[in-house]
C-alpha cells in the first residue's frame, strides 16, 4: 500500500504543471462566476497567463505591483474614456500610440503590457455606450485579476513548483533571444499596422458585443512572430478545437443545465488542453491559443441572449479571420519591414 502510495506522489509531482493549471484555471473561472462578476471568464484568461509552461510563482511583492500598477494604468483608460471618447481625431492616435508603447516596452513584464493594452483599448470602447460602464469595466477587471492571483497562488500551493519545469523552458527562451537580435522600433511600428486596423474597426461599428473577441485578438496580436514554426495554421485548427468543445459544452448545457456539469464540462475540456500545453511538443504553445478560443466562446454564451446558440458560429468565424489575419498581416510586415538585425 505504502509502495502505491509512493508511487501516485511521484506521479502527482510529474504532472503537477498540469494539475496546477488546471486547477488554478478551472477554480478561477468558477470562483469569479460563483461571485456574480462580471466577464468572470476572462478571470480563467488571466489565471492561464499564470499557469502556463514555464511561469513560476510571483511572490506577494510582484502581485501587489501587478494589481497596483494594472489599477493605475486602467485609470488613464478610464480618463481617455471618459474625457476624449467625443474626439475620435484624439483619441484614436492615442489608442496608436499606446499599441506602439505596448510592444516597444520590453523591460515591462510582458503580462503587465498586455493588461495596460487591453483595459486602455477596452475602457474608451465599453464608455461609447455609457460612461460610467469605464469605472464599471476596471472594477471587474481588477477583480477578476485579483481572484486570478488568489487563485494561482493557492495552484502553486498545492502542487508546488520545482526548478526543473523551468530550466529547459528558459534555456530555449535564452537560445531563441540571443539568436534574434530586434530593433524594437520597428517591431513596435509593426505591431501598431497590424493592430490599429482592427482597434479601429471595432470602434467604428461600435460592436460592444464582441468584447471577449476583441480581448482575444490583443491577446493574440502582442506575439509579433505569431507565425512562425507553422503556428499560423497550427493556430486556426486550436481555433477551431476550442470554438467547436465550446459550442458542444453549451448545447449539453442546454439539454442538461446544471452548475455541477458545467463545472465538470470545464474540468474535461481543460483537461485536454492542459494535456497538449504541456506536452514538449513544438505545437503545444497553439493550444493556450485553443483553450482561450474555449474561455471566448463560453463567455458569449453566458453574456449573450437567448440567441447565443445561433450567433457561436459567428463568433467562432470572426475568431477564425482574426487569428488569420493577425497571423498573415505580421508575415507581411516583418517582411516589409524586417525588424530583425543582420549582422552580415
Amino acid at each position: 500500500m505504502f509502495a502505491k502510495l509512493g508511487r501516485l506522489s511521484v506521479a502527482i509531482k510529474a504532472d503537477a504543471p498540469i494539475l496546477r493549471c488546471l486547477f488554478g484555471v478551472t477554480l478561477s473561472l468558477v470562483t469569479a462566476t460563483s461571485l456574480g462578476y462580471a466577464i468572470p471568464h476572462i478571470t480563467a484568461v488571466f489565471a492561464l497567463m499564470f499557469l502556463e509552461v514555464g511561469k513560476r510563482p510571483l511572490g506577494t511583492k510582484k502581485e501587489i505591483l501587478v494589481v497596483l500598477a494594472i489599477g493605475v494604468l486602467g485609470y488613464f483608460g478610464v480618463l481617455v474614456g471618459n474625457y476624449l471618447i467625443d474626439y475620435p481625431l484624439v483619441i484614436l492616435p492615442i489608442l496608436a500610440l499606446v499599441i506602439f508603447w505596448s510592444f516597444r516596452w520590453v523591460s515591462v513584464p510582458l503580462v503587465v503590457r498586455l493588461l495596460f493594452l487591453m483595459l486602455t483599448v477596452l475602457i474608451p470602447f465599453i464608455s461609447m455606450k455609457a460612461a460610467i460602464l469605464g469605472d464599471v469595466l476596471l472594477l471587474a477587471m481588477l477583480l477578476n485579476l485579483i481572484v486570478a492571483l488568489v487563485m494561482v497562488r493557492l495552484s502553486f500551493f498545492l502542487f508546488p513548483w520545482q526548478e526543473s519545469e523551468t530550466t529547459e523552458y528558459f534555456k530555449e527562451e535564452k537560445k531563441q533571444a540571443s539568436s534574434l537580435d530586434l530593433n524594437l522600433d520597428k517591431l513596435a511600428f509593426n505591431g501598431m499596422i497590424v493592430l490599429f486596423p482592427l482597434v479601429f474597426l471595432f470602434y467604428l461599428f461600435n460592436a460592444n458585443i464582441a468584447i471577449l473577441t476583441l480581448v482575444f485578438v490583443l491577446i493574440l496580436g502582442l506575439d509579433p512572430f505569431i507565425y512562425r514554426s507553422k503556428k499560423g495554421t497550427a493556430l486556426l485548427l486550436a481555433n477551431v478545437i476550442g470554438g467547436v468543445a465550446g459550442i458542444l459544452a453549451y448545447n449539453v448545457l442546454v439539454v442538461a443545465p446544471s452548475y455541477l456539469l458545467y463545472i465538470l464540462l470545464v474540468l474535461s475540456i481543460g483537461f485536454f488542453f492542459a494535456i497538449n500545453l504541456f506536452s514538449g511538443k513544438k505545437i503545444a504553445p497553439v493550444f493556450k491559443i485553443g483553450f482561450n478560443t474555449f474561455f471566448v466562446v463560453m463567455g458569449t454564451i453566458s453574456t449573450s441572449s437567448n440567441e447565443a446558440g445561433n450567433t457561436l458560429w459567428e463568433r467562432l468565424l470572426q475568431i477564425g479571420l482574426a487569428i488569420l489575419y493577425v497571423t498573415m498581416a505580421f508575415k507581411m510586415m516583418n517582411k516589409l519591414n524586417n525588424p530583425q538585425i543582420s549582422h552580415g
